[in-house]
């Protein structure tokens, strides 16, 4: 490390010289998993609170969440601040057409900068991993890690040119693997430590890098919205001996489950705290490494799980997820 580096590195550690930048309709912002939950109401954030020029991608132009979006027309000499795009993270083909888009918006702007990238979108599907089909696991490896590695690498030409941020929304999932949750908190954890690394090796082309662990709000998105469909195919594809085992644990696993199935109308979470540590990773001058929001029975588990044993703390696992279990289940039967 520099000398030069070294100097930042103790500034930031010890919080000094830290302070945020004033942004306005020339500062960008393209923030993905737009069409509903955390994603759609940070691009409203940016756009109504902010006043930034915000691209918010979607995965499909038609939802709910897309339309209101384009609904915001707040112009500036003929040009809107909300440009809402379709994205699927993967296919390439759509990536680099979002590259385009950027470039050609830069273009036809240049007084924009690019101030940030927010990697939003993932999706999430509940079930112990010897239920979870390949298809499954993939998905979720591919959309929450590939698919944000896949577009950061597109971009990061345009965001080491205009000196833009990266922030990376992973998860308490993360921090803490839970049951029922393997392959998403494993894409998770990958995307924590691979900004991590991103993080170290981007400060010397004065790109930031940012950990941004939001508080749940899977009742408040739709990104396990088909989880009674991931579940019909589970049991689907049960063998018979795995159908003797587990069906009755099944069933009570996914009736508690069944809330959060279907899709939900877009809103906007009105978690102010939550908004300000995110105005504070996007405007900034040195943003912190990581932005932790969460409920103070997060907080909690979250502080027992770094000093219990791990006998304990897999029991506070079990108990933090408050979701039947086999053992439960057997003994309701009995």
């Amino acid at each position: 490390m520099s000398g030069s580096h070294f100097l930042s590195a103790l500034r930031r550690t010890l919080g000094l010289g830290r302070k945020q930048l004033k942004v306005d309709s020339r500062h960008v912002v393209l923030i993905t998993g737009c069409d509903s939950g955390l994603g759609h109401s940070l691009a409203v954030y940016c756009h109504d609170s902010l006043h930034m020029t915000v691209v918010s991608c979607c995965h499909n132009l038609k939802s709910e969440g897309a339309k209101l979006l384009q609904q915001l027309s707040t112009s500036r000499d003929g040009e809107s601040r909300m440009h809402t795009l379709e994205l699927d993270l993967l296919k390439t083909d759509s990536i680099q057409l979002i590259h385009q888009q950027l470039k050609d918006l830069l273009s036809r702007n240049p007084e924009y900068q690019l101030k940030a990238l927010v990697n939003n979108a993932g999706v999430m599907c509940f079930g112990e991993f010897e239920w979870q089909l390949p298809e499954q696991i993939e998905m979720q490896i591919n959309c929450n890690l590939l698919g944000t590695m896949r577009l950061t690498r597109e971009l990061l030409p345009l965001l080491r040119q205009q000196q833009g941020r990266i922030i990376n929304v992973t998860s308490h999932c993360g921090l803490q693997a839970l049951p029922a949750m393997g392959p998403y908190a494993a894409s998770k954890a990958a995307l924590r430590f691979w900004t991590n690394s991103l993080r170290v090796e981007l400060q010397q082309y004065g790109v930031e890098v940012v950990n941004f662990v939001p508080g749940s709000f899977v009742l408040d998105s739709n990104i396990a919205a088909r989880q009674q469909q991931h579940a019909d195919k589970m049991r689907q594809a049960f063998s018979e001996e795995q159908h003797a085992l587990y069906d009755s644990y099944f069933e009570s696993f996914n009736a508690y489950l069944k809330i959060l199935s279907g899709f939900k109308a877009p809103n906007q979470l009105k978690n102010e705290s939550l908004l300000a540590k995110f105005k504070d990773a996007v405007t900034n001058c040195q943003p912190l490494s990581i932005y932790i929001e969460e409920p103070w029975r997060y907080r909690l588990y979250r502080w027992l799980f770094g000093i219990c044993p791990t006998p304990l703390v897999d029991w506070l696992a079990v108990r933090f997820c408050a979701m039947p279990t086999y053992e439960s289940t057997r003994k309701q039967s009995t």
